[in-house]
């Protein structure tokens, strides 16, 4: 099957079922029960026509949706709708990779369900009710500008709380985007059509995430690899740029490699430090390289630190980049994170990034 199909009709699938179990968890319960595989409606009647080939495909579903929340106790939380990506991942410009969807606490209109068979109007659960998660999410609608979005079906969006969040990142990655073309053809005007793909490490919402990343990531383990790492690696094969992106200090080598067991995964920091060290002295760049410090590289854990002074205050970023190698293709993917912080990087910090970018694609 093809591998972008198989896992967006996945996600359709297990939303579309737990949106069936609205009687099943209470609000206060993060508890998931297993439901038997005979589902009946409000008749009495099978939801479904060819009945042995639908229960297979139900319990199927089911059961991996059990494991996502049997395997993390009440570390996930079950009555927010999962967020397992945006965008399309067969045409896309760059893949960004997230921990989980923000938030999972309160009563958010747009993914709280609650008791009860119908949802507020005008909100991302209700539009799912109705349709599919896929529809909702193929073409990234939150990264659309209020004029766009105002004439779409969707319009409603404009009031999302993350898209706030959401429009401010997409300056940095339309940087990335440009800054990679640029290099690959030469131009400076350099204009990505397409929108990126974000895909969620865990779909789940989750508040007690921040605190317990670790033992989430270890728990999740084995769901996160079947459902994560192909999609991941196809959607990085599609797109424009050949890059997936990721901000935060948990994606270390040693986390990646836990989900990447069946590839072979390399972490390519250190080669980049070289490389960046011989386009510093090179005269065809005139923009400044900020200086990495000597001891950037450790044993433990390969980071780049870049360290730059703005209005008398010294801000630093660490930068990390790795491939995952799968039948003679590969897969780089780049992260970057700030000391307490999970925000992109400031636009300081972007003339060493188009360095970087060249480093990479020197490689």
């Amino acid at each position: 099957m093809d591998i972008s199909k198989e896992f967006i009709d996945y996600w359709d699938d297990l939303i579309n079922i737990w949106l069936g179990k609205k009687d099943k968890i209470q609000n206060k319960d993060y508890t998931v029960k297993p439901v038997n595989a005979q589902r009946l409606n409000k008749d009495g009647e099978s939801y479904y026509k060819d009945k042995d080939e639908s229960d297979k495909l139900f319990v199927e579903i089911e059961e991996e949706q059990d494991k996502w929340f049997n395997a993390t106790g009440e570390l996930l939380c079950p009555i927010h709708m999962p967020e397992p990506y945006w965008g399309d991942p067969c045409n896309c410009s760059i893949v960004i990779v997230n921990y989980n969807p923000a938030g999972g606490t309160g009563m958010n209109q747009h993914t709280y369900r609650g008791i009860g068979d119908s949802y507020p109007a005008n909100t991302m659960i209700q539009y799912v009710n109705e349709n599919k998660y896929s529809q909702l999410a193929i073409d990234f609608p939150i990264l659309k500008n209020k004029e766009d979005l105002s004439n779409d079906e969707r319009w409603w969006l404009c009031s999302y709380e993350g898209r706030t969040w959401w429009r401010k990142k997409m300056e940095w990655i339309r940087h990335l985007e440009e800054s990679i073309l640029q290099e690959r053809n030469g131009s400076q005007n350099a204009n990505c059509q397409s929108m990126p793909f974000c895909i969620e490490l865990c779909a789940w919402h989750s508040p007690k995430w921040p605190n317990n990343m670790k033992d989430i990531y270890d728990k999740l383990k084995d769901p996160i690899t079947k459902k994560f790492v192909d999609p991941l690696l196809y959607a990085i094969e599609k797109s424009v740029c050949h890059l997936a992106v990721c901000i935060g200090a948990q994606y270390s080598s040693e986390n990646f490699q836990k989900f990447i067991s069946k590839y072979t995964f390399e972490d390519l920091t250190e080669g980049i430090y070289e490389q960046l060290k011989q386009l510093k002295s090179s005269e065809n760049y005139n923009v400044q390289l900020p200086e990495p410090k000597e001891n950037a590289l450790t044993n433990i854990d390969k980071s780049i630190e870049v360290a730059i002074e703005a209005k008398g205050k010294k801000t630093t970023r660490y930068y990390r980049v790795y491939n995952i190698y799968v039948e003679g293709k590969n897969h780089i993917i780049l992260n970057t994170f700030a000391p307490g912080s999970n925000h992109h990087p400031a636009q300081i910090f972007w003339d060493f990034e188009k360095k970087l970018l060249t480093a990479i694609n020197h490689l």
